[in-house]
């Protein structure tokens, strides 16, 4: 997949609008190489609705180059660390600065650095972003150069030589600067953005060749790490399941909506309920204090019968008669105790007749407790609703 790489000027965009761009394939090579506006700017094929992706080179004063010792990364390369190894250095204090380390280190071990200022990468970040591009890592100019070489942009060069590189005003003092950056070296040169009385004026500052050296930006980051780090992509291989996955989701809150709905409804049927049995309760009992309505009503009902030489629900001929339901053979009883409306049986009780024994406590609105452990012990007792 071809990658857009942008090289962002120091006076971009407050005081221009167009910018350098370069588009390179997936090995790196160049493919085309323009300078225009946001709206011009090519947009390499996406995946989904994801925002075309590109790579921010940073030129000009806003950027600068250091080279220092560090430890060995990991550890190394964290931004405290590339802090303090160049506070000494830097004429600012390094709390608002940013550190990209290139991950390839030096023939003598040290390290290539840049800096550039937080809030200053902060608005490029939105900027590009609000543009509807995703940029996925920030460098300077100069560590992208694969050689020693010259690049124009704008007002500005950016030399790379031996001893690093540095971004350079293009005025009169500029060969006495590349000399010390590149001594006894005739650096390449390439215009990024057409300006072809500065390039004329180049030449006549410092000598230099036209063979042009490629850029391509270290792997990694660079300046992007922190709250300004790249967005995570998802693999490729999971794309393919994204439908999937959102009908999944739109599945599930269909789920949950009507989960919800029917959770209310149950809700309200409930106080419904419990509405309707106190006022039958208010309007049977108006004298007696309400606790456990259903069963109240029950010990009412039951003193009622009583009263009227009826059977209770708990009475034990109103239990005992249930033990005639089953059939003859199925149940032999062995003990039969009543206490307290609850009558307790251990007897033989077979698979069929147990079957049959909770078919015949149902129908009277009883309660069969009988334990799986115990097979031939049960107890019967009257239902809250009798």
């Amino acid at each position: 997949m071809s990658t857009l790489i942008l090289i962002l000027p120091g006076d971009w965009p407050q005081q221009r609008r167009d910018c350098p761009w370069q588009i390179h394939d997936a090995a790196g090579r160049l493919l085309r190489q323009g300078c225009s506006e946001p709206a011009q700017w090519p947009k390499p094929p996406t995946a989904g609705d994801d925002p075309p992706a590109c790579i921010l080179l940073l030129a000009g004063r806003q950027v600068a180059g250091r080279r220092q010792q560090l430890p060995a990364p990991p550890l190394g390369h964290r931004p405290e660390v590339v802090a303090a190894a160049l506070e000494d250095l830097l004429l600012d204090a390094p709390s608002p600065a940013t550190f990209a380390v290139d991950p390839r280190s030096e023939a003598d071990g040290s390290s290539r650095i840049g800096v550039v200022a937080h809030s200053r990468l902060a608005a490029l970040v939105a900027l590009v972003r609000e543009l509807g591009w995703s940029p996925q890592a920030a460098w300077p100019l100069g560590m992208a150069a694969t050689g020693a070489g010259a690049w124009a942009c704008g007002d500005t060069l950016c030399a790379v030589g031996d001893r690093g590189f540095v971004e350079l005003a293009c005025d009169d003092s500029l060969g006495d600067w590349l000399d010390l950056v590149a001594p006894g070296q005739t650096l390449p040169l390439t215009a990024l953005d057409p300006a072809p009385a500065r390039d004329a004026r180049l030449q006549q500052l410092a000598r230099f060749s036209q063979t042009p050296v490629p850029l391509r930006p270290p792997p990694g980051p660079g300046f992007l790490h922190g709250e300004l780090a790249p967005p995570r992509r998802p693999p490729a291989w999971a794309r393919h399941f994204a439908p999937a996955a959102r009908l999944a989701a739109a599945s599930a809150a269909l789920l949950c909506l009507v989960s919800a709905v029917q959770l209310g409804w149950h809700a309200w049927q409930a106080r419904q309920l419990r509405a309707s049995i106190a006022a039958h309760f208010q309007a049977a009992l108006p004298q007696v204090a309400m606790v456990d309505p259903v069963r109240q009503l029950a010990q009412q009902l039951a003193t009622a019968r009583r009263a009227a030489g009826q059977l209770a629900a708990d009475d034990f001929l109103a239990l005992a008669e249930t033990l005639g339901d089953v059939a003859e053979g199925g149940l032999q009883l062995h003990q039969v105790d009543y206490h307290d409306g609850q009558l307790q049986v251990r007897g033989q009780l077979a698979a069929e007749a147990a079957a049959q024994l909770a078919s015949a406590a149902a129908q009277r609105g009883q309660r069969l407790q009988m334990p799986a452990a115990a097979n031939g012990q049960f107890t019967l007792s009257a239902g809250d609703g009798s």
